[in-house]
């Protein structure tokens, strides 16, 4: 198997993991009839930071958790396999100062759902391109930012319902990992030339086939609910 087709496949498992983690959570939930709103993030509470590990697999239904899984599982697939050697790391750190970030600034509600990461992951592959500066990664921020350019609108200030400090701390974070991390990019070299090398090599044929990319869901959701009602609202 070739280097690029394990990478790829590598990928997709671990994705498909982590999507299947989210849908287990949601199918107990729905089983018990519980809520699990309250393993949410409560900005400024002791007890809030738990949600810093637990929110992002925590959803306020099945069309919310199908919307997230889509944009996830695509944006995952895309880290680890042109970050392979920094993706894991990168994600938790995504994972991890989203979280912090949210408890710290945002209004006190349970915040709860994967949008966070989602704009986090989205971020780090677009300004990583932009701090590399050589022409693959360059093209893999434009790819991104033509996916996922509607996100920007989610960071804006909008209704009650919507926690647009999530949206803004993902995209905040994401920027902050791809600074940090930027002296590792050096890493990502060898898989760079490796796939060049291949591309000048090969006799690439035109086959008749088509290959068509949707433009994915751009309503990257992330849920609160309220602390004095019990009322779960989401974006």
């Amino acid at each position: 198997m070739s280097k690029e087709k394990s990478l790829f496949r590598q990928s997709v498992v671990f994705g498909s993991y982590i999507i299947l983690i989210l849908w287990l959570v949601k199918a107990v939930e729905w089983a018990f009839a519980a809520n699990f709103a309250h393993f949410g993030i409560m900005p400024r509470h002791l007890l809030g930071t738990i949600g810093i590990f637990t929110s992002p697999f925590i959803h306020g239904d099945f069309l919310h958790l199908l919307s997230n899984s889509f944009s996830l599982m695509l944006l995952i697939i895309i880290l680890f396999f042109f970050y392979d050697k920094i993706a894991l790391k990168a994600l938790l750190y995504i994972y991890v100062v989203t979280g912090i970030f949210v408890w710290i600034i945002a209004r006190e509600a349970y915040h709860i759902g994967a949008s966070g990461v989602i704009y986090g992951i989205a971020s780090f592959i677009l300004f990583s391109g932009l701090l590399r500066k050589n022409q693959s990664s360059l093209a893999l921020s434009f790819v991104v930012l033509l996916l996922y350019g509607g996100m920007f609108y989610g960071v804006l200030p909008q209704d009650g319902h919507i926690s647009w400090e999530s949206h803004l701390m993902g995209l905040l974070s994401g920027l902050l990992v791809a600074l940090w991390m930027k002296n590792e990019f050096a890493g990502q070299a060898e898989l760079k030339l490796y796939f060049e090398k291949d591309w000048e090599e090969e006799d690439f044929e035109d086959d008749g086939e088509n290959y068509n990319f949707t433009n994915p869901d751009h309503q990257f959701l992330y849920e609160y609910q309220e602390s004095k009602d019990n009322k779960e609202k989401k974006d």
